[in-house]
């Protein structure tokens, strides 16, 4: 068993996302923050063929690894993940995801 961690991808993801039935205003405000880092991290993302590479390499070798990290934001975040302290971590991708604390 392989696990392949992407973090953004260029795709159409947000695009083809499922709308709800009924927009309620009172989420207004954090839809349109979380809509926006949606966007950016998209746009900014790794290419889609870099996680299709690791889907594939994690299928098809005869050991695979436990963990994959497709693309150099995915390698980045994994590294961060490593060395800083969560709660450190989590405070700055919270800000980041314009996340209230």
């Amino acid at each position: 068993m392989a696990l392949v961690e992407p973090v953004f991808t260029r795709t159409a993801l947000e695009e083809n996302a499922e709308k709800p039935d009924r927009i309620l205003s009172v989420y207004d405000k954090g839809r349109s923050a979380a809509i926006s880092t949606w966007r950016n991290g998209i746009a900014a993302g790794d290419p889609v063929e870099a996680v299709a590479d690791k889907v594939v390499q994690a299928a098809t070798e005869k050991e695979p690894s436990i963990r994959y990290t497709p693309g150099k934001m995915a390698g980045r975040l994994r590294l961060m993940r490593r060395f800083i302290p969560e709660k450190t971590f989590d405070r700055s991708f919270r800000k980041q995801m314009n996340v209230p604390d």
